[in-house]
């Protein structure tokens, strides 16, 4: 009885551990796949940050729109054309839950800008703050990003 229970006990510890550095991995595979967004992001490389996405990629906005993958690319297709690049940019994760082949993380997106006020024709700093619900999904062995969920999101202007 005695052996039988530190067997159990040994079992359930090895699945605990398993089970957490599963999740460790996933975290890293992911932040890597955030990382390697937020470089193409501020270098202006649309193909890699579509080569992230799942070819069928949704974004809802704050308001509720759900905007799909081809518009989505043609949008960044757009930005990348006109030269517009944030100065700075940053993705962390907050939260990550796996089930499987799917994750779902909760991130934290910082983007800074400039934009010229309209009234005083003086560029003004812009922070954007984002935290989205994200739905990661295990292609071939690499995570790409299915959809994302706009949480909050807020823009303040810092002072010039």
């Amino acid at each position: 009885m005695d052996q039988t229970l530190k067997r159990l006990s040994l079992s359930l510890i090895f699945l605990i551990v398993s089970v957490a550095l599963c999740a460790a991995s996933v975290r890293s595979a992911i932040e890597r796949q955030y990382q390697r967004g937020v470089k193409a992001t501020l270098s202006n490389d649309v193909d890699t940050v579509l080569a992230i996405l799942t070819p069928d990629y949704t974004i809802k906005t704050y308001t509720g729109q759900v905007i799909q993958f081809k518009v989505y690319a043609s949008g960044l297709k757009k930005k990348k054309a006109s030269g517009q690049k944030p100065s700075a940019y940053t993705t962390k994760i907050k939260d990550l839950k796996v089930n499987g082949s799917t994750a779902t993380v909760i991130s934290l997106e910082t983007t800074v800008t400039t934009a010229v006020d309209p009234i005083t024709n003086e560029k003004k700093k812009l922070l954007h703050t984002h935290q989205y619900l994200d739905t990661w999904v295990k292609m071939a062995s690499v995570w790409r990003l299915k959809s994302t969920v706009t949480q909050t999101e807020t823009t303040t202007v810092e002072p010039g």
